[in-house]
């Protein structure tokens, strides 16, 4: 657990230095993108999924490896993979270097404050995607790639991109919608209203209604259908929880922080954000399904960092970065201890 505890320290203090100071953090970018690797690379059997993928790896290249029902593409890069080098470490290593890189190239090229924005996205999904669900990191990276696209107005390159992404984790078709959400104007009251009543969903299941519907889908596909089959013989309500509270009030920060940005990048990401907290109130029912509103989600470090050097005065900035990082550090801990059997 020390070198988890090493790379948020350090995160928590180049981002410190990076708000506080308006110090640009280049090497720091470096460090936490080798530390991060390295973490990876050397976690042993860290993580829940970790020794399917340690036993996936070592199948590849036997009908045995048909069995763990990877998709296409993460399939295809494990086994170039392990056609250069069949070592576990240097496994977890390459899928690192292409998953933690991919997002911190993002951050550079999105976030006024690069290692600000990588803080919040690493410190919320390290543990539980990275060094965890691995496969979903990876669509994530993508993903988030997909967005200098959009804001290029690159039709063919995004869902170019969202098609490779869903070749890693089927979940992340579900983003194609954000090309159109580009172009949307929203009223901040609209916004509003919209979160409100989704969070009434945070008290109702609808576990009842998803299994009934899934059986329907078999026309979609053997693979998704088995997917969402999978999903819904492992329901499990999520239930209310302080993080609601949280998206809440990220909502509201940053829907009345709209009109005095005013940028379209902004408006643009604060679009994918607002329907990532509505999904994650209306999938509360589903332990498994609430996963795929991390690709919207995700963004919420880019608008943080926009919000955060916006603010002038100095009081506002230190209680926006004490409240995100006392945050991600409970929401780890969280993590931690309801997997520690998982993480040593």
């Amino acid at each position: 657990m020390t070198q988890y505890v090493i790379l948020y320290c350090y995160a928590l203090y180049a981002s410190l230095i990076e708000v506080f100071l308006s110090k640009k953090m280049r090497l720091s970018a470096i460090l936490l993108f080798i530390g991060a690797v390295m973490v990876l690379g050397y976690r042993g059997i860290d993580g829940v999924d970790t020794p399917n993928y340690i036993s996936f790896f070592s199948d590849i290249g036997t009908k045995n490896a048909l069995d763990y029902n990877m998709d296409t593409g993460f399939y295809m890069l494990s086994s170039f993979i392990k056609w250069i080098k069949g070592d576990i470490v240097f496994y977890f290593i390459c899928l690192a270097i292409i998953s933690v890189g991919l997002k911190i190239w993002v951050m550079k090229k999105l976030s006024p404050a690069p290692i600000f924005g990588i803080f919040i996205l690493l410190g919320t999904y390290f543990m539980s995607l990275e060094a965890n669900q691995v496969r979903q990191a990876l669509a994530l990276g993508v993903v988030l790639m997909s967005l200098l696209f959009v804001l290029k107005r690159k039709r063919i390159y995004f869902f170019l991109l969202v098609l490779l992404a869903a070749s890693f984790h089927i979940s992340a078709l579900v983003f194609i919608p954000v090309w159109w959400l580009y172009e949307l104007r929203f009223s901040a009251k609209t916004l509003l209203i919209l979160v409100s009543i989704s969070f009434l969903f945070v008290f109702i299941s609808l576990v009842d209604t998803f299994q009934y519907g899934v059986k329907y889908t078999v026309f979609w596909g053997s693979f998704i259908f088995y997917k969402l089959e999978n999903y819904a013989s492992k329901m499990e309500k999520v239930g209310f929880s302080p993080i609601q509270l949280w998206y809440i009030f990220t909502c509201f920060l940053f829907v009345f922080q709209k009109k005095r940005i005013n940028q379209p990048s902004y408006n643009f990401l604060l679009n994918i954000f607002v329907l990532g907290v509505v999904m994650n109130f209306f999938l509360n029912s589903f332990s498994y399904m609430i996963r795929i509103t991390y690709y919207f989600l995700a963004v919420e470090g880019i608008l943080f960092s926009m919000v955060i050097l916006k603010s002038k005065k100095i009081i506002n900035k230190l209680f926006l970065f004490t409240g995100v990082a006392a945050l991600i550090f409970f929401k780890s801990y969280k993590y931690y201890l309801s997997n520690l059997e998982f993480f040593q």
